[in-house]
């Protein structure tokens, strides 16, 4: 057989095997970040000037703008935003080129309580796996049982996912080494 017609074949093999990667239930998918309060976007309208500014996300979960005042970006993705800012400008701006950028996470708290060494609030700058937070915290103090519970809210719905640290840090339980959410409270007995 020729060179060319093994590397043909190579390439239709190839290109006939899905890619590898995560489902999108599991809990290596990663969904688009949503904006938080106390993020920091930075907005740019091409040929605007005015409108380049690094902006906080208020409590209230808004950013001002000139022209467009207060727009809603707490819980929203970056694109949403862009194009929610895009369609307020448009009244004043044809085809406005929006750009928005997260310059700052400061959002992404998770509550570490219990049975490590170091109880407390962290702010992480970006997805942090179970483990991670953990040993951020400090570890487990010698008393703990080895049992976490990470207490979130997924779409309005309050969720308890219970964890056995012994089988995840003996890396029989990896599927348990999940990512955590901004808000999430982790307590560990």
């Amino acid at each position: 057989m020729r060179l060319g017609a093994v590397i043909v074949v190579a390439a239709g093999l190839i290109t006939a095997v899905p890619a590898a990667g995560p489902d999108e239930g599991s809990s290596t998918a990663r969904a688009a970040y949503e904006v938080g309060v106390e993020d920091v976007l930075h907005v740019s309208v091409w040929g605007e000037p005015a409108i380049d500014l690094s902006v906080p996300v208020r409590p209230d979960g808004k950013i001002s703008l000139p022209l467009v005042n207060d727009i809603e970006a707490a819980g929203r993705t970056v694109e949403e935003i862009r194009q929610a800012i895009a369609e307020e400008l448009a009244r004043f701006i044809r085809e406005p080129a929006v750009t928005v950028v997260v310059e700052q996470i400061n959002s992404f708290r998770v509550y570490i309580l219990g049975e490590v060494n170091s109880q407390g609030v962290y702010t992480f700058r970006r997805p942090t796996r179970l483990l991670q937070a953990l040993a951020a915290a400090g570890g487990l103090t010698r008393f703990s049982k080895q049992k976490v519970i990470v207490a979130r809210e997924a779409y309005g719905t309050p969720q308890l996912l219970e964890i056995d640290c012994r089988k995840l840090l003996r890396g029989e339980d990896m599927k348990s080494n999940i990512f955590l959410m901004p808000g999430d409270t982790v307590l560990v007995n």
